[in-house]
């Protein structure tokens, strides 16, 4: 019995713990064909409409780099007047238009002003009037300036160390103004005189400048300067001699014993003399 029960219940056990089929995959569809499509016909071109006789074509034209227009030529109905386009040209055989210059307008002259006559008599009778006072003018300055500047000035300048020193530059100026002005040397070869001239009588203020430089060694310069103050007299001739030095040792004792000195000045010395002409 118990037997029996235990071979009931194993066989479906058995049963079951058998092994399992697999399912097989489902296969892919195959794919799909393309049907070749047929090449459809080409469209017909319409064939353009025919003129009607005696209508004249408008051709048009295109700029240049323009495509030209893709529609035919233009028809107008029989005795409609056509219309010309922008951009379009006259039909082949007529003349275009020409635009229309204007001469250009000669320069009109202005009209001469009429004048009054001029009067040439009246014209040199003003301009000898205006000499002859020009003259006397003149003549009254001159009268005046005898006698504001009687005194004649005589200025000499002269450079006493020509040896060891050359001038470079010499000046010489009355109140303020130059009178003598030389860069050549010319005091150091003559005692000339510089200056001659009038002044008013009265006091005066005479300047000197001398620049030299030493013959030895030039890069020992020196440069010295004297003002004095004179007396003009009415009448009588003035006589200024002025005489510029350098009694130093400098230029040429420095290479020796590197020692030296300067000995700068001017002498200046005045006097008055009986003036040229004047009655003794």
């Amino acid at each position: 019995m118990r037997r029996g029960i235990l071979i009931a219940l194993l066989v479906p056990a058995v049963a079951f713990a058998g092994p399992k089929k697999k399912k097989k995959k489902a296969a892919a569809p195959p794919p799909p064909v393309e049907e070749k499509k047929e090449p459809e016909p080409a469209e017909e071109k319409a064939a353009p409409t025919p003129e009607p006789p005696g209508t004249p074509t408008v051709p048009t034209t295109t700029k240049p780099g323009t495509a030209p227009a893709t529609s035919g030529p233009l028809t107008t109905k029989p005795g409609t007047p056509t219309v010309p386009l922008s951009g379009t040209t006259a039909p082949t055989g007529t003349p275009a238009p020409t635009p229309s210059v204007a001469p250009p307008k000669e320069e009109e002259e202005p009209p001469a002003k009429e004048g009054k006559d001029v009067d040439v008599d009246a014209l040199r009778q003003e301009y000898l009037s205006l000499r002859d006072e020009l003259f006397k003018s003149r003549a009254r300055a001159n009268a005046v300036a005898s006698q504001l500047y009687s005194t004649r000035v005589s200025i000499k300048f002269s450079w006493g160390s020509a040896r060891h020193y050359g001038v470079s530059k010499a000046s010489i100026r009355l109140d303020g103004a130059t009178v003598y002005e030389d860069t050549t040397g010319a005091i150091a070869n003559d005692d000339g005189v510089r200056f001659n001239g009038f002044v008013a009588p009265g006091r005066h203020l005479i300047t000197f400048h001398v620049e030299a430089a030493g013959k030895d060694d030039d890069s020992f310069t020196s440069s010295t300067e004297s003002q004095v103050v004179v007396k003009a007299v009415a009448n009588k001739d003035l006589m200024i001699s002025a005489k510029g030095r350098d009694n130093g040792d400098i230029a040429y004792e420095w290479k020796r014993s590197e020692k030296g000195s300067y000995g700068l000045g001017i002498d200046v010395s005045v006097k008055t003399a009986a003036a040229a002409g004047a009655k003794k």
